[in-house]
């Protein structure tokens, strides 16, 4: 879902960067244009708020940082990489993240990214239940008739890759990350019921999730479908909570404007996606319709607050 707030916001294109956070917008190859690099350095930062039902979650994530670029060459593969390190800060109803986010766009094809937060959860809206069995059923009608939950503090881990490609104005992109958890759950408790990736964790144990997007760009509309995969890694075989989770749907993104790099307020983007579950132990008929999607509406922007000359 990280992915969803500012991957799904980028062109996945071999692209030119125009945006505080690394986000890009399609160019072509002009052999009379003057390659302008931009500054070495900026302050910048990054925001994304979205509503989302089934499961229901409000998230603001804010990131701000030192952005460095990394190469001048006027070369398709090598132009506009750079490195971005960052304070994250990630606001719910639920719970709170405070940490550090570092991403690196290597290639235009290829970008890496890795942070560590601390979390605190609240104790509300049945956050944050947790179970000493692996094989616990955590569906909403459950975990609704289980009561309150209490209040709990930890550290999580996320770390991944895109790749990106694109021929003429079809986009194909393909976000990875893998999840640790490490909280301060009960004695015994093993697993807990992770709202945001809606589906059981393992605490101290590893999660993957990829989306994948195939994109027709369109302007500054971006059109297309993604399907999302996520499993724990290492689970207790045939338990709910190691099972591999399918979702598919359409994604709309429309970027109002795209002003030169050092703008203070850049790439405002409202954003749709809807995704109907493949694969998942309660949304796809047993204790709900299966034609109940997931549902997440949302607006992200970005800009710049500090740069050096160029």
């Amino acid at each position: 879902m990280f992915a969803l707030l500012f991957a799904l916001l980028s062109t996945p294109a071999l692209a030119q960067d125009r945006g505080a956070r690394g986000d890009d917008v399609a160019f072509t190859q002009d052999d009379d244009a003057v390659y302008d690099a931009g500054p070495r350095d900026r302050l910048s930062y990054t925001n994304a708020t979205f509503a989302r039902v089934n499961p229901l979650g409000f998230v603001d994530l804010f990131r701000i940082g030192w952005k460095r670029r990394l190469s001048q060459k006027d070369s398709l593969l090598s132009r506009d990489t750079y490195a971005f390190t960052a304070v994250n800060v990630m606001a719910t109803p639920a719970y709170s993240r405070l940490g550090l986010y570092s991403e690196a766009q290597l290639l235009a094809i290829f970008r890496i990214f890795a942070e560590v937060n601390s979390v605190g959860y609240y104790g509300t809206f049945d956050q944050i239940m947790s179970w000493d069995d692996p094989t616990a059923v955590f569906s909403d009608q459950t975990i609704a008739a289980r009561g309150s939950s209490s209040p709990t503090t930890g550290w999580v881990v996320n770390a991944g890759a895109t790749l990106r490609a694109a021929v003429g104005s079809v986009a194909v992109r393909s976000t990875a990350q893998v999840t640790r958890y490490d909280l301060n759950l009960p004695d015994g408790d093993v697993v807990f019921y992770d709202q945001f990736w809606d589906r059981l964790a393992p605490d101290r144990g590893w999660m993957v999730l990829n989306d994948l997007d195939v994109l027709l760009l369109a302007g500054s509309a971006r059109i297309g479908v993604r399907h999302t995969f996520s499993d724990e890694i290492g689970g207790t075989p045939g338990t709910d909570g190691s099972l591999a989770q399918h979702r598919v749907g359409p994604l709309l993104a429309y970027q109002f404007h795209d002003k030169p790099k050092g703008t203070a307020f850049n790439q405002p983007t409202a954003f749709l996606v809807c995704q109907w579950w493949a694969q998942h132990p309660y949304r796809t008929g047993q204790e709900q319709p299966a034609g109940l999607p997931l549902i997440a509406v949302g607006f992200a922007f970005n800009g710049d607050l500090m740069r050096s000359n160029p």
